[in-house]
């Protein structure tokens, strides 16, 4: 077999270990990315034979145009991952990746919401899917991988609490009296099913015009959904209007019904869809994560334990909730002007 090829087999068996090792679709998808774009690179070169400084050449000639070090860390740790995995198969001796080290990232904080902010985009979410999805992401702190799962049936409404899984965890979330009226409201007393489900609209069929005649077009969702078409008239004798009416007299007599698939809501259209309602708010940039950045600072405003945060956030170290004690200003301010000498 030639390298390039069993090449791109290893790749393969990459993803399918991933998968296995219950890695996240997201990782699972980005980390193979990653390593198809190195076996492209390498080309005829058996992976046992890449060195330290061809992964050093691969990941800077293949830099975007604005990057950053968060980048060249992931570019890095696909690589580690794809080569430990290779190495405990016996397909090379060393893991060249780890040999490179990545400069130290700098930390920004997040971006938070002030709670009279969350108010006004609460307002702008008027749509009943909207409110439910805004209420929901404040009141739980999900992530959006998290929120995009969520099934109807899993959704304690007596006690107001869902369990969730992500990162190979499993922790139960709380909603309170505003996100549970939201969810009743949007779901119309639908029972299963995921929360937010993907539309499908169904199909009517459309009509195009083609050389010398009118063609009505759908698909039968029963075979797979073969293409079919009808022919309609002529254009020289026959009007749209005409060749509309006959299509829809036609259609009468054909099974439009599209199955609609169980099947939730993309992680990027929950994104988009609280950025638009952010837009609509005057508010900017407002996505998913904002608001979980928000569900924390604002319960550690209100008093809350910051181990209790961690457990709601699903952290695995307390490290990465510590974050939040350095963005709540408003409890530092309020600090500052009660105890301070001169404060006020």
């Amino acid at each position: 077999m030639k390298p390039a090829i069993l090449n791109r087999e290893l790749a393969l068996r990459f993803r399918k270990w991933l998968n296995a090792q219950q890695y996240a679709q997201s990782t699972q998808s980005s980390y193979s990315r990653v390593v198809e774009r190195l076996c492209r690179y390498i080309g005829n070169m058996p992976l046992r034979d890449v060195t330290p400084m061809d992964i050093g050449d691969f990941i800077t000639q293949n830099l975007p145009l604005h990057w950053s070090d968060v980048h060249v860390s992931h570019q890095l740790g696909a690589l580690r991952c794809f080569f430990d995995f290779l190495y405990m198969g016996g397909i090379v001796d060393s893991v060249a990746p780890r040999f490179l080290r990545s400069r130290g990232r700098i930390k920004k904080l997040p971006r938070t919401l002030t709670q009279a902010q969350v108010k006004k985009l609460l307002r702008a979410a008027t749509h009943p899917r909207d409110r439910a999805l805004v209420e929901l992401f404040y009141a739980t702190g999900c992530r959006v991988s998290e929120m995009a799962v969520i099934r109807v049936e899993h959704i304690d409404f007596t006690r107001r609490r869902i369990p969730v899984r992500a990162k190979r965890k499993e922790r139960v979330v709380y909603f309170g009296l505003p996100a549970s009226r939201a969810i009743r409201k949007y779901l119309s007393g639908r029972r299963s099913g995921y929360l937010f489900q993907d539309v499908i609209p169904q199909q009517k069929g459309h009509i195009t015009y083609y050389k010398k005649a009118w063609i009505g077009h759908w698909r039968d969702h029963r075979a797979s959904g073969f293409h079919h078409c009808k022919w309609l008239g002529n254009p020289q004798n026959t009007s749209y209007a005409a060749a509309k009416v006959k299509f829809k007299r036609f259609l009468r007599s054909v099974d439009l019904i599209r199955v609609k698939p169980d099947r939730p809501l993309t992680r990027s259209t929950l994104a988009r869809i609280v950025q638009e309602i952010g837009r609509r708010a005057g508010l900017g940039m407002v996505g998913p994560h904002m608001l979980r950045h928000s569900f924390a600072t604002h319960l550690l405003e209100c008093g809350a334990d910051i181990r209790a945060i961690q457990e709601l956030l699903g952290h695995s170290y307390l490290s990465s909730t510590q974050v939040y004690t350095r963005i709540s200003n408003n409890a530092v301010e309020s600090t500052f002007k009660r105890f301070h000498p001169r404060g006020t």
